[in-house]
């Protein structure tokens, strides 16, 4: 949203750095509560205890890896800017880079790891779990895809798709993406793994006694 690689003036600058970390301190607390919130439906967890310590401890550990994270991908785009390298390379080489920690903020809340070990329990997932990966960029794709389209035909009528676009992606497309990755990295764990799938057979039957009693007359 901030990123610009051709910023010289001090003033902007300094513009830059206070909206990024304006940005980052809103974006890792509803992150927090985000992820927090799945976790609670799936787990027994102490309510206010994490709603008045945790969430804070869980929202400055995601600012603290968002902000390290930004200034890492920024200044390694900077240095192969200077060697040459295409913008448009440069930018793959940020999602590429940014594929391989998206489930850093689920490793934060849900194993309560420090940066450093979430990091690295977010690459071990990603290698134990290919398909759910794989399941998550193809969904994501998807879905920013269509944020897009629909960012496009507004613009053919007011000129205002591209803020549609980020409105639809901040709004519904976010949100939906970090529930899936937060159900998907809880079911590594047994217990509420076998949970899940006998909730799943449940409900089935029940369907399918519904079902059962929708088809004989009354």
């Amino acid at each position: 949203m901030f990123l610009d690689y051709n910023v010289s003036d001090l003033q902007q600058i300094a513009l830059f750095i206070v909206a990024l970390l304006l940005f980052l301190v809103f974006y890792s607390f509803f992150m927090s509560v985000l992820v927090f919130s799945v976790r609670k439906d799936l787990s027994k967890v102490k309510l206010q205890l994490y709603l008045h310590e945790m969430i804070q401890k869980f929202t400055l550990k995601l600012f603290v890896f968002f902000l390290a994270f930004s200034l890492l991908l920024y200044a390694g785009v900077l240095v192969l800017l200077i060697l040459g390298v295409d913008l448009l390379v440069a930018s793959l080489f940020v999602l590429l880079i940014s594929l391989f920690t998206m489930f850093v903020p689920q490793s934060i809340v849900v194993d309560e790891e420090d940066v450093l070990h979430a990091v690295m329990n977010n690459l071990e997932f990603i290698e134990k779990n290919p398909k759910d990966f794989v399941k998550l960029l193809i969904v994501g794709c998807v879905l920013l895809a269509i944020s897009s389209i629909v960012g496009e035909v507004v613009d053919a009528f007011y000129l205002v798709g591209a803020y549609v676009s980020l409105l639809l992606s901040l709004v519904f497309v976010l949100p939906f993406l970090e529930c899936m990755k937060t159900r998907m990295y809880m079911m590594k764990f047994e217990l509420i793994k076998s949970t899940h799938l006998v909730n799943e057979v449940i409900e089935k039957k029940e369907a399918q006694a519904e079902q059962t009693l929708k088809d004989f007359p009354v």
